[in-house]
């Protein structure tokens, strides 16, 4: 979120949170390697995806300088929501993110609960900060931007799953414009700029992809390669 009024609008208070996840960490302890770290949200196959961004990296004394530079030397109150019913590991996410703001002087207020009832408060803007997993099996970061990025137009079907209202006019029009694209390499640029101007503003903190585990039977000449949309097709099996 980024809402006037709120902690989140100063950009270094976005900054301090996202220097405060040790994402290494969670990938190690809570995930048990089962995951890769990311800096964005499209995933490699996906058209917007930027090779070469960075996340900004773990460094809780930097975090807690930023917090006092933009006028919260002592912090604030803040609550972490999400499911405990959705993603691989969902709740311990959520639970090691608290602990995480905790250790640079936060007031954290945990909230995990069921899908049903968590998607049911995204929806209705109850949550300012949130944990929210995204599959977009059309490989094209411009839906994604739509549904996550762009201010909420309940009109225009914008922003539906942007539960922080998080709001950049500028995003909005390069969303927009970018519907408009057909030709591939042309998308690929100006979906790839959404990308990294959504990752330098800390319009959102990406944690990382998780993985999916397959088994085969040893030494009995299957030849399986997973697909990235998780689609198990039985005729692509030899």
């Amino acid at each position: 979120s980024n809402k006037p009024g709120t902690p989140f609008a100063d950009i270094r208070v976005r900054k301090a949170i996202a220097h405060a996840i040790n994402e290494d960490e969670i990938i190690e302890k809570v995930m048990r390697g089962q995951a890769t770290a990311t800096a964005q949200v499209p995933d490699p196959p996906t058209v917007g995806y930027m090779p070469g961004l960075q996340r900004l990296p773990y460094d809780p004394a930097l975090a807690k300088k930023l917090l006092a530079e933009a006028g919260f030397p002592d912090g604030f109150a803040i609550t972490v929501a999400g499911p405990n019913d959705r993603y691989v590991n969902d709740e311990k996410i959520c639970e090691a993110v608290a602990k995480y703001l905790s250790k640079i002087g936060l007031k954290v207020n945990l909230d995990a609960k069921p899908k049903s009832i968590f998607f049911d408060e995204l929806s209705d803007f109850k949550h300012r900060f949130y944990l929210i997993g995204w599959f977009d099996g059309s490989f094209d970061f411009g839906r994604s931007a739509e549904k996550l990025l762009h201010t909420p137009d309940k009109d225009r079907g914008m922003g539906a799953y942007n539960g922080a209202i998080y709001s950049d006019p500028e995003l909005d029009k390069m969303i927009i414009e970018s519907s408009s694209i057909i030709d591939r390499s042309e998308r690929q640029k100006a979906l790839q700029a959404i990308n990294q101007k959504s990752v330098e503003d800390v319009a959102w903190i990406p944690l990382h992809y998780q993985q999916d585990i397959y088994a085969v039977v040893k030494d009995a000449g299957v030849v399986f390669t997973p697909r990235p949309d998780q689609w198990i097709v039985a005729k692509e099996i030899n």
